[in-house]
């Protein structure tokens, strides 16, 4: 019971980290002879460091273009800030995309920028993990204890 318990906890942790290689694709478009995958993370995106990933295909045949030279530019229209990067493979996990690593000053624009984080937010599952794990264990041993008790009546 014990260790079913601690494996249901740690799948859940689990699953608060897991992301794709490249995030929460924000846009697909066709451009030319490219079809254009954009993926952002963190995911839900917000102000602050974000890994920006792209996927370059062929439109016949889908197949990804691994020579490219991938450039970034954002902007917003309610201001004149522009962030400008420079997108290559070596940057990214999955060699298949092209990542650049922004800092994003603010929330909005066409691709949905939350507000920045808590710094406190951002490690809630660290912060809650040792109380958990406390709790798991006075448990057991509360369980443990019990059972002779039971087993006198």
């Amino acid at each position: 019971m014990t260790q079913t318990f601690l494996f249901v906890m740690v799948m859940l942790l689990a699953q608060a980290r897991g992301f794709a290689d490249g995030g929460t694709v924000q846009m697909r478009k066709e451009a030319g002879p490219f079809l254009i995958t954009v993926f952002t993370s963190p995911a839900p995106l917000s102000a602050g460091p974000a890994d920006i990933s792209v996927l370059l295909q062929n439109l016949d045949g889908l197949t990804p273009v691994l020579d490219a030279r991938v450039s970034v530019l954002l902007h917003r229209d309610a201001s004149s800030t522009e962030i400008k990067a420079h997108a290559t493979r070596e940057q990214a996990q999955n060699k298949l995309l092209y990542a650049a690593l922004v800092t994003l000053p603010e929330s909005g624009g066409e691709i949905d920028v939350a507000q920045s984080h808590t710094m406190a937010g951002s490690y809630w599952s660290y912060i809650a993990l040792p109380p958990l794990m406390i709790a798991g264990f006075v448990i057991r041993e509360w369980l443990i204890r019990r059972k002779p008790a039971l087993r006198a009546n």
